[in-house]
C-alpha cells in the first residue's frame, strides 16, 4: 500500500484554541482508522512560542505575534508533507513558505472581516483586522480548501474572491463522549453542579460578541417573570464582568450560575444536566454546541443566522437573533410541553448523524488524492 506523510500545521498551545485542537486530533485519529487504498502517515505540528533574552522582555502579545509571522513560518519548511494541512486559515500565511501545490486549508470562519464591514448584525471590531487580512491573503495559493459549513463557502467566495471549484464543503464531525445520560444520572448531576431544585436550567454558551448573549438574558428574564416555577441561566465561558454588566442591564430576577473551563467529561454532564440550549448567535463558522447539546438530548433553541440553519435543520426552533418574544415562545414550548420537547429531542438524535468524524475523513481522503493527482 502507498504511504504518504501529512503534515497538520497547528497553532500554538498558548493561543487556547481549543476548537482547532480538537478539529487536528479528532481527524487525524479519524484518518488513521479510515480504510482508504492509500495510508496516511499523519503528523501534528504545533510550534513553540519563541524564546530569548530580548524576546522574553517582551509582553505576551508581542512575543506570539513575532512567533506566528516571523519563526513559525521559517520552520515550517522544514516540515513539508506529501500533502500539508494547515488547520485554521489564521495560519494561511504559510502557503508562501511551504509547498502550496499540495496544500489544502481549512477555513472555520472570516468573522473578523465580516465584523469589519457591519455584514454581521451587531458585531463590531474596534480596528482594522489587518493580521488576519494578511493572513488570508494567500489563501489563494492553496491547492485545495476546506470550507466547515455551505455558509463558510459563500462567505469566501463572496468576500475573499476564492473560486467556489477550489472549495469543498466538509462538515466537522461532533465528539462521541457526547451521550444522553439515564435520568437518575442527570438528577445526581443537577445537584453537583448546584442547580435550584425544581427549576428550569437554561445553557448559554461563549464569551465572543457575537454569541448575543444580552438577547439570552431578556429572554430569559421574561421566563422567569411568566413561568410558575425559576429560570436558571447557566452561562459556560462568561466572565465575572460580564454577568454582572447584563444582569444589572435587563435586572435578572436570579443570579446567573457561570461556569468555566470544564473538561469534556465535565461538558458532558453539565450537557445532562440542563433543560434547553439557548443559542441566539448573530453568527458562527459551524456551531458545535447545538449539535452536542442534541446528542446529549437536550432540546435546542437558537438563531437562523449564519450557517446554524443549515446545520441544525429542522432539529431545533430557529428564530431570528432579534426576536426576543420568538426566542421566548420557542424556549416555554420546550420547557413546558412536553411531547414538543420530545419530538425535538429525537430530531436532535437524527440530526447529529450527519455530523460523525468517520464522514468527515471520508471525505478528506477523498481530497487528499485529488491533491496528489
Amino acid at each position: 500500500m502507498t504511504k504518504y506523510n501529512v503534515t497538520l500545521f497547528g497553532g500554538y498551545a498558548e493561543e487556547n484554541r481549543k476548537s482547532m485542537d480538537v478539529y487536528a486530533s479528532k481527524l487525524s485519529s479519524s484518518m488513521l482508522l479510515y480504510p482508504s487504498k492509500i495510508s496516511w502517515n499523519i503528523d501534528i505540528f504545533r510550534p513553540d512560542i519563541a524564546k530569548g533574552i530580548i524576546l522574553n522582555k517582551l509582553n505576551y502579545g508581542i512575543r506570539l505575534r513575532c512567533s506566528k509571522y516571523y519563526f513559525y513560518p521559517r520552520t515550517a519548511k522544514n516540515h513539508n508533507g506529501d500533502i500539508n494541512h494547515i488547520i485554521d486559515q489564521s495560519y494561511s500565511y504559510l502557503l508562501n513558505y511551504i509547498d502550496s501545490k499540495r496544500s489544502v486549508v481549512t477555513v472555520h470562519d472570516i468573522i473578523p472581516i465580516l465584523g469589519w464591514k457591519g455584514i454581521i448584525s451587531g458585531l463590531s471590531y474596534p480596528h482594522y483586522p489587518l493580521l488576519f487580512k494578511l493572513s488570508i491573503a494567500s489563501l489563494h495559493k492553496a491547492k485545495a480548501i476546506i470550507a466547515v459549513s455551505e455558509n463558510t463557502k459563500k462567505d469566501l467566495v463572496q468576500y475573499c474572491g476564492i473560486s467556489s471549484e477550489k472549495i469543498s464543503v466538509i462538515y466537522n464531525g461532533i465528539n462521541e463522549s457526547f451521550h444522553t445520560m439515564p435520568k437518575e444520572k442527570k438528577a445526581i448531576l443537577h445537584r453537583k453542579f448546584n442547580f435550584p431544585d425544581k427549576a428550569h436550567i437554561v445553557l448559554i454558551m461563549g464569551y465572543q460578541q457575537y454569541k448575543n448573549h444580552l438577547t439570552s438574558f431578556k429572554v430569559i428574564n421574561k421566563l422567569q417573570d411568566i413561568l410558575s416555577d425559576p429560570v436558571q441561566l447557566v452561562w459556560l465561558g462568561g466572565t465575572i464582568g460580564q454577568c454582572e454588566q447584563l444582569s444589572n442591564k435587563v435586572k435578572l430576577n436570579n443570579p446567573v450560575t457561570r461556569l468555566s473551563n470544564l473538561s469534556l467529561k465535565q461538558l458532558v454532564e453539565l450537557y445532562n444536566s440542563v433543560d434547553c440550549l439557548l443559542f441566539p448567535s448573530w453568527y458562527e463558522g459551524f456551531g458545535w454546541p447545538p449539535l452536542e447539546a442534541m446528542a446529549c438530548g437536550v432540546p435546542v433553541v437558537c438563531s437562523n443566522a449564519g450557517p446554524i440553519p443549515e446545520i441544525v435543520m429542522d432539529a431545533a426552533i430557529t428564530k431570528d437573533p432579534e426576536d426576543i418574544q420568538g426566542l421566548f415562545e420557542a424556549i416555554k414550548t420546550v420547557l413546558i410541553e412536553k411531547d414538543q420537547r420530545n419530538s425535538y429531542i429525537k430530531l436532535g438524535y437524527n440530526n447529529i448523524k450527519r455530523f460523525t468524524w468517520k464522514n468527515c475523513a471520508s471525505e478528506v481522503d477523498k481530497l487528499y488524492q485529488r491533491v496528489l493527482i
